[in-house]
């Protein structure tokens, strides 16, 4: 099928945002799933996504491989979410008010100079939960983004659990900023117009790679979904 991503879904200014990229997937692939970022995908053009022979998706752009996605087992241990008080109180610390190391200010996912209903707005910022660090912030995704069954659709759940990855490196003065891959399994509905929690932490490093995980969780602290990242500092950081 043809598709275009339009400017609005920008991460960087001049590509797409990598959690909607990857989730425009979940659609076509059930359970868990596994989403590798090729090459940064191009804005307001013609691109396919279409499956191949072995069970997998593509999203391409003319020959060009930019995205490909197959189902995958989400291996990840969540740490203790924080409660939404502790989390609203995590966003002032958000490095997506500033964008010295590497926050785009417009991005989709985490600008602040995004306006109310534009973008996710998802500003996570540092908390310890138990002795561990984390980052998190709330979200309430509005009726805009559910599906026919009312509930939220995984696509919006899976872009919502982008950014926070980079986050819990970029809070540490780490550049990460280009998403690689990300494996993203949705456990339980999340529901339309309810204040949840979003967090991020490191799970570890492996050459230039930074690898970290993301929740969603209820008030109660029911994981909702979660995903395990790869993420690498942009070219010449």
């Amino acid at each position: 099928m043809q598709i275009e991503i339009p400017a609005r879904y920008a991460g960087p200014p001049s590509m797409g945002h990598g959690g909607y990229v990857a989730g425009l997937f979940t659609a076509e692939i059930e359970g868990a799933i596994q989403v590798t970022l090729r090459q940064p995908t191009p804005l307001d053009v013609a691109l396919e996504l279409e499956a191949t022979d072995d069970g997998r998706w593509e999203l391409r752009h003319g020959d060009n491989v930019i995205a490909e996605a197959e189902p995958a087992t989400l291996e990840i241990d969540v740490p203790t979410p924080p409660g939404p008080e502790a989390a609203r109180g995590a966003e002032a610390g958000s490095p997506a008010f500033y964008d010295e190391r590497g926050v785009h200010p417009t991005c989709f996912g985490c600008g602040a100079h995004r306006p109310d209903g534009d973008g996710l707005r998802i500003f996570v910022g540092p908390v310890e939960v138990d002795g561990t660090t984390q980052v998190a912030a709330t979200w309430t995704p509005g009726s805009d983004m559910a599906a026919p069954d009312g509930n939220v659709e995984s696509r919006w759940v899976l872009a919502a659990l982008d950014c926070p990855g980079a986050f819990a490196f970029i809070v540490d003065e780490q550049r990460a900023g280009l998403l690689g891959r990300i494996v993203f399994e949705q456990y339980r509905p999340t529901p339309v117009g309810t204040e949840l929690v979003v967090s991020g932490w490191q799970i570890g490093g492996d050459g230039r790679k930074m690898l970290a995980g993301t929740a969603l969780s209820d008030s109660s602290g029911t994981v909702l979904a979660a995903a395990r990242a790869t993420w690498f500092p942009f070219p010449g950081r």
